[in-house]
C-alpha cells in the first residue's frame, strides 16, 4: 500500500543512485515497496527507521500517532532490518513443495511429501520453530568457526605449497650448476649425455611443479568455496533470514566435513624431493667406455612421493636408431589353449597387469601379471577378439569383429569378468578411449571410423566414401587428445593417416612396407 506523499520506487532510486550501499539506515516502509529512502527519525514503538514522508504520515495516522519517535540525533544507528519469515528453499525432489520441516533422527531438512514418504515415525519439527533462536545457538557459532579454521588451513597450505616451489626451483638450479661443473672437467664427446641429464632433470622439475599446481588449485577451489559459503551464511544473519539460513547451516555443516576430509587428504600428499647429482665414477677413468654423463637420485624431503627416473639403457647411434636388445620372452600359451596365440591388441590397465586379445582359434583374452609372469585369467568368447582399449585401471573394452561388437569387461581380484556388450553393426577391430568417448576403426564396406559413447551411440562417422579410408585397422589417440592415427592398409595404399575430432585428414604418412600395417602381421 502506497503512503500519501511517499516518492515513488523510481524516483528514491534515482536520487540515490539506486544503489543500496549508498547509506547505511534506510526507511523499513519504503524499503517494503521497493526503494531504499535515508532514514531521519526512528519509532520505538514499530522499532523501525523512517524517513521523513514517512514520519509525518506515522504522526497524522490515528494507529501511530502516540508512538514514541525519536529523532535523527537520537536514533539507534543499527539497522532495523525485519526478520524474514516464511522464505523457504524449494526441494531437490519435489520441486512444488518447499523445505519447511527438519527430521532430527536422520539430521536433514525436508518437505511435506518427504516427510509423509520417508519419515513418518520421524521426530519432524517445523522450521520456523526452530529458527526462532539461531541466531544466539551454540550450533551455529561452532559451524562458522570450524569454517573459519578450515579457510585458515588451507591457506596456510597454499603458503607451503608456494614455499615447497621455490625450494623445488631452488634445488633444481643446484643440480644443473653440479653436472654444468662436472661437464667441465671432461671433453667435448659428452655433450649429447649432458644433454640427456638436463633433461632428465627438467622433466622431473616439471612433474614437481605440475604436481604442486595441481594441489594449489584444488586447495584453492576449496578455499573459495569455503569463503562463499562464509560468505552466504553472513549476509543470510545480517538479513535475518532465519529459515534460510537455518538449512544453509545444516547443509553448510554437512559440506564443511566433507571439505575437512578432503583436506586431510591433501595434507597428507607429499610431493617435494630434492635431486642431486652423482657423477659416474667410472667416467672420469674409462670415458670410452661410458654412454651417460650421471645419474639424478631422488630423495624425499619434507614431502616425499617418490618420482620415477627413467634410465637410458641405450643411446641413438649417429643414424638415430636404437639398438634394442630382447631380454626375456613371454609364454601367453595355456593349457586351455588348443593352437599357438596370435596376440593382435595388447593393453596395460594397472601397472602390473596387461590384458591381451588372442585373435587366433583360441578366442580368448588373456591378463597376464608382469611380476608373477603368469597368465593369471583368461576368458573365452564364441568369436576371436581383436584389440582392447583400457578405460578405467580395473574396466576396458575389446571388439570382436565377427559378432560386429563391443565387450565390456573388467579385472576383479585378478579374474576378467564378462560385462554388457555393445552391437554396432559394423566388423570393428582397432579402438582406443580417450575423452569419454570410444574410437573404433571398421575396415569394410566401406572402411570407418566410428566415435560413439559409452552406452554404444554412434556420435560420427567418418567414412572411406571420399577416399579417406581404404582398410584402417589399428588406432590410437596422441597424449593431448587432439588427433587421431589410423593405420590404412588396403591394396594400393598403406599409411598411417592423422585426423581430428571433426574427421579431417591433416597428415598422411606412406609407408613401404610390402604387408598391410597391421600388428597382426609384424
Amino acid at each position: 500500500m502506497e503512503v500519501p506523499g511517499k516518492q515513488n520506487a523510481k524516483t528514491t532510486f534515482s536520487a540515490s543512485t539506486g544503489s543500496d550501499e549508498d547509506f547505511f539506515l534506510f526507511c523499513i516502509p519504503c524499503d517494503r515497496d521497493g526503494a531504499r529512502v535515508p532514514a531521519k527519525c526512528y519509532c520505538s514503538t514499530c522499532k523501525e527507521h523512517l524517513c521523513d514522508t514517512c514520519y509525518k504520515h506515522h504522526k497524522k495516522q490515528t494507529p501511530s500517532r502516540h508512538h514514541i519517535l525519536i529523532d535523527q540525533d537520537s536514533m539507534p544507528t543499527t539497522p532495523s532490518v525485519p526478520i524474514v519469515k516464511g522464505e523457504f528453499d524449494s526441494c531437490d525432489d519435489h520441486e512444488d513443495e518447499q523445505l519447511k520441516f527438519y527430521c532430527k533422527e536422520h539430521d536433514i531438512v525436508a518437505c511435506s511429501v518427504c516427510v509423509t514418504l520417508n519419515h513418518r515415525l520421524c521426530n519432524v519439527e517445523y522450521i520456523p520453530k526452530l529458527s526462532k533462536h539461531i541466531l544466539d545457538s551454540k550450533e551455529l557459532n561452532e559451524t562458522m568457526s570450524e569454517m573459519k579454521a578450515l579457510e585458515d588451513s588451507y591457506k596456510s597450505q597454499i603458503k607451503r605449497v608456494k614455499d615447497e616451489m621455490k625450494a623445488i626451483s631452488q634445488n633444481h638450479n643446484g643440480v644443473i650448476k653440479a653436472i654444468h661443473h662436472f661437464r667441465k672437467e671432461i671433453n667435448t664427446r659428452l655433450d649429447e649425455m649432458e644433454k640427456y641429464v638436463v633433461e632428465e632433470a627438467d622433466n622431473i622439475l616439471l612433474k614437481q611443479q605440475t604436481n604442486l599446481n595441481d594441489l594449489s588449485t584444488g586447495v584453492q577451489e576449496i578455499t573459495d568455496k569455503l569463503t562463499e559459503k562464509r560468505k552466504r551464511i553472513d549476509n543470510l544473519i545480517q538479513r535475518n533470514c532465519l529459515d534460510k539460513l537455518f538449512v544453509e547451516m545444516k547443509e553448510t555443516k554437512k559440506r564443511v566435513e566433507e571439505m575437512r576430509m578432503k583436506q586431510k587428504q591433501y595434507s597428507r600428499v607429499d610431493v617435494f624431493q630434492t635431486v642431486s647429482f652423482v657423477k659416474n665414477s667410472d667416467i672420469v677413468e674409462m670415458l670410452e667406455r661410458h654412454k651417460q654423463l650421471g645419474e639424478l637420485i631422488t630423495k624425499k624431503a619434507s614431502m616425499g612421493e617418490n618420482v620415477p627416473v627413467m634410465k637410458p639403457t641405450s643411446t641413438p647411434s649417429e643414424d638415430k636408431t636404437l639398438n634394442l636388445e630382447v631380454v626375456e620372452d613371454i609364454d601367453l600359451n595355456s593349457s586351455s589353449g588348443n593352437t599357438e596365440c596370435n596376440i593382435t591388441g595388447i593393453e596395460v590397465i594397472k601397472p602390473d597387469k596387461i590384458i591381451m586379445c588372442d585373435y587366433s582359434d583360441n578366442k580368448n583374452v588373456k591378463c597376464y601379471d608382469t611380476v608373477k609372469k603368469i597368465i593369471v585369467s583368461e576368458i573365452k568368447l564364441t568369436e576371436s577378439p581383436f584389440d582392447v582399449a583400457a578405460i578405467t585401471d580395473d574396466k576396458f573394452v575389446v571388439t570382436v569383429p565377427g559378432k560386429r561388437s563391443i565387450h565390456f569387461m573388467s579385472l576383479r581380484n585378478q579374474h576378467i569378468v564378462s560385462g554388457r556388450k555393445v552391437n554396432i553393426n559394423e566388423e570393428c577391430y582397432g579402438i582406443v578411449y580417450s575423452q569419454d568417448k570410444l574410437v573404433v576403426s571398421c575396415n569394410y564396406s566401406p572402411g570407418k571410423v566410428l566415435i560413439l559413447d559409452l552406452q554404444g551411440k554412434i556420435l560420427q562417422s567418418f567414412s572411406g566414401v571420399s577416399s579417406l579410408f581404404c582398410i584402417p585397422f589399428y588406432i590410437t589417440v596422441n597424449s593431448a587428445g587432439t588427433s587421431i592415427y589410423v593405420s590404412d592398409c588396403g591394396s594400393t595404399v598403406k599409411a598411417v593417416k592423422q585426423l581430428d575430432w571433426a574427421g579431417k585428414c591433416f597428415k598422411y604418412l606412406s609407408t613401404s612396407m610390402a604387408r598391410r600395417l597391421s600388428t597382426r602381421y609384424l
